[in-house]
């Protein structure tokens, strides 16, 4: 009887060591643990494979555009300042036609002396000589206090004077102006050499347009 159970048992590893044999060979070779005991049998995946290269910036049929880097310059913005010396008072000021900023500061507060200052902030401005606004003696003194006789218009203290039209650089042909009869157009631009003095009554479209607007002559 033990006899024929040896038999048995050894039938059936020989069949099962001929099994594996004939078996084609997997990825991955089983032990005989598993085979008796149910390890897991299935052979691993294999790596996927893109079909046909599929995914390869080479083999892409619009390959991804080389991308580049945009720097930006920056640059600092200057202002210019006209700045009243016997207080420290200043307010921004631009070239008025061929005119210079200085010449502009000057007209504009022809009553005291005045210097411009250029810079970002009023704090950091300097002169083209470069003495900055904070080295002046009154710089900032119109804060605290108010100075006789310190005035641009020779009125008051925060007035500035104004630009006689016919001194005024900045007229451009088709310039509405406000004048003591009226608006008027200005006819023609302002030169070097010649300012706008020619000017015609404004058409009856555009003193109706401003008929609902204060309009008022500057002394």
């Amino acid at each position: 009887m033990k006899m024929s159970r040896r038999i048995g048992l050894a039938l059936t590893a020989t069949m099962i060591a001929a099994g594996l044999a004939a078996a084609p060979s997997p990825v991955r070779a089983f032990d005989l643990f598993e085979a008796f005991f149910g390890g897991d049998s299935s052979p691993p995946p294999s790596p996927f494979q893109r079909p046909l290269g599929y995914g390869r910036e080479d083999s892409m049929p619009f390959p991804p555009r080389p991308t580049a880097t945009i720097r930006t310059r920056s640059r600092s913005v200057s202002t210019a300042y006209c700045v009243r010396t016997c207080d420290g008072r200043y307010f921004p000021v631009t070239a008025n036609g061929d005119q210079s900023r200085a010449a502009t500061c000057n007209n504009l507060c022809p009553a005291s002396e005045t210097k411009v200052f250029y810079g970002s902030t009023i704090d950091t401005a300097t002169t083209d000589g470069g003495k900055s606004y904070s080295s002046l003696p009154n710089a900032f003194k119109y804060r605290e206090q108010l100075i006789a006789g310190c005035t641009c218009n020779g009125k008051d203290s925060v007035g500035l004077a104004s630009i006689a039209i016919a001194d005024d650089k900045t007229i451009r042909k088709g310039d509405i102006v406000a004048g003591e009869g009226g608006l008027v157009v200005a006819n023609q631009s302002a030169s070097k050499h010649r300012s706008v003095a020619n000017f015609s009554p404004a058409p009856e479209r555009i003193r109706a347009k401003f008929a609902r607007t204060p309009v008022a002559a500057i002394d």
